[in-house]
């Protein structure tokens, strides 16, 4: 290890602004100045490079020049800043190969494919050009006596510019990585309000910035033949959600909106963005940002493409939620007709859907888990198709034949539902087997106990009795709410799972509104 005898080793790394030698960073240009580290063990090489380097600028910026003196000092100003732009790196100091080694331990070691290095070295026999070229990732090779100043000059400036071509390409890539993640974040949601709100966030996470960072954003969507409401909003829209185009926002926005309401576009103040944005299906979008001055020419292409990204996927939100709409009508159509047959009301199919919805709600499952079990619960039954219908109409006691053939259906409508490899389908068909399991063992077709059970067996048993017992049926009158409950509180740990009856019963009176919102 070489030094000076004036160099302490503490002070083997000098800033620019701290050199005694009053190389010091322009004024002018103090504002996010490069970065370059000159690495050698010969101070007078460091001092040289400084004074020819002194007031250089390039694209309005000026330097901020670092020294190291060793391999220690390279790794350590590499871990202090990960924005070096440049390196001039000498070949011979400790060992006759420590700046090649230097070189694959940025190239390799901290995966630093940016910075440009240049090797500059007083001995080029102990580093051929050629073979260095070729065996190692470096830019540029240089020997010390014909590093003139003016080659210097015209050295550093094409690695700087090739620094910012890299850093440009990498924030582009890295920007569109994060617009493909974050657009398939915006699409998890099927709620329109949680989509709104998710647009933003997303976005705000591409741009690197909070929230609240002082851009006014807006998001506003309009459905087929209606008026365009803001979803979501940060800065001074915040609290303005649900308000109209018209009530809520600047004159620009509106009347951008109806330019470009029928074909989309987008348009530019000094400030200000607009993006509209139409669908094949027939919603609008607008996405509106206040204080685009701010940011930069990469943050201003990479919102654009996420806007258009956002609305490109937009219709498929619209077009998963009809099909989720048709598979729920299919479903209860189906439950419908099940019930028909057996003359209970096709409110019953809607009932016990709701009844299993609130009860998953309140035993703390998720909103998918929950939803999933309102659209499966209404299938419960279908296996009834296989039963005559003067079995299940009958309105005396059943014979042990008669009550064997009904048990039957349960495995039935299992063997109807089972074959699809669609949630709802799967869940409609562990329903539809296990809404007769009781607890205790003594139920049908399998005689599972405990939690052996599925819980979505465990949950329908509990919204089909229910409903059955509150409501008139062939083989019996409605039941009062008061023998409904004591009935729970008697058969809970025997029919019924424990933990979910007694929820059941501490939320009776939310159940029973179920009752009345689908009455007979």
């Amino acid at each position: 290890m070489s030094f000076q005898s004036t160099v302490k080793p503490e002070d083997r790394m000098i800033f620019a602004a701290e050199d005694n030698s009053g190389t010091k960073t322009s004024p002018v240009h103090k504002e996010n100045p490069w970065k370059i580290l000159i690495v050698d063990d010969e101070e007078d090489v460091h001092e040289i490079t400084r004074i020819t380097l002194r007031g250089y600028c390039f694209e309005n910026r000026g330097l901020e020049i670092y020294s190291a003196y060793c391999e220690e000092d390279v790794k350590s100003v590499f871990k202090a800043y990960a924005d070096i732009a440049l390196v001039l790196l000498d070949v011979v100091m400790e060992k006759e190969d420590t700046g090649l080694c230097l070189v694959e331990y940025i190239r390799k070691e901290i995966n630093n494919s940016s910075v440009r290095i240049v090797l500059r070295t007083g001995q080029p026999g102990k580093a051929p050009e050629q073979e260095v070229i070729q065996k190692y990732d470096i830019n540029d090779y240089k020997t010390k006596p014909e590093f003139t100043a003016q080659k210097l000059f015209t050295t550093v400036t094409t690695c700087l510019r090739a620094y910012e071509n890299l850093k440009i390409i990498e924030k582009n890539s890295k920007g569109l990585e994060k617009i493909i993640r974050s657009s398939a974040e915006v699409f998890k949601n099927q709620s329109f309000s949680e989509f709104g709100e998710n647009v933003l966030v997303q976005l705000f996470e591409i741009l690197h910035l909070e929230i609240n960072s002082g851009i006014d954003c807006a998001y506003l969507i309009g459905m087929p033949n209606s008026n365009v409401m803001l979803m979501a909003g940060s800065g001074c829209y915040k609290d303005k959600i649900g308000n109209l185009l018209d009530d809520t926002m600047p004159r620009f926005v509106v009347e951008n909106y109806q330019r470009y309401e029928k074909t989309g576009g987008e348009n530019f103040s000094d400030t200000e963005y607009v993006g509209v944005f139409k669908t094949m299906e027939g919603f609008g979008s607008v996405l509106y940002l206040n204080g685009w001055a701010h940011l930069s020419d990469i943050e201003k292409k990479l919102i654009r493409i996420y806007a258009n990204n956002i609305a490109i996927g937009f219709d498929n939100i619209s077009l998963s939620r009809e099909i989720i709409n048709t598979q729920k009508e299919v479903i209860l159509t189906l439950g419908e007709i099940v019930e028909t047959r057996s003359q209970e009301t096709a409110n019953h199919v809607t009932r016990v859907a709701e009844i299993c919805y609130l009860l998953a709600k309140k035993n703390g499952m998720d909103e998918k888990t929950c939803e999933l079990l309102r659209l499966a619960t209404p299938m419960h039954d279908v296996g009834k198709i296989g039963v005559p219908e003067v079995i299940l109409n009958k309105p005396g006691k059943l014979t042990d034949e008669e009550f064997g053939i009904i048990k039957k259906h349960a495995q039935t409508g299992y063997e109807i539902l089972r074959k699809s490899n669609r949630p709802i389908m799967k869940a409609a068909a562990v329903v539809a087997l296990q809404h007769h399991e009781k607890w205790d063992g003594s139920g049908y077709p399998q005689g599972l106990s405990g939690e052996n059970i599925h819980v979505y067996g465990r949950i329908a048993a509990i919204a089909d009795v229910f409903d059955a017992l509150s409501h008139k049926r062939c083989y019996k009158n409605a039941w009062d709410m008061n023998q409904i409950v004591d009935f729970f509180k008697k058969e809970s740990g025997r029919h019924f799972d424990k933990t979910l009856t007694e929820i059941f019963i501490v939320n009776i009176k939310e159940f029973e509104a179920i009752n009345r919102r689908f009455p007979e």
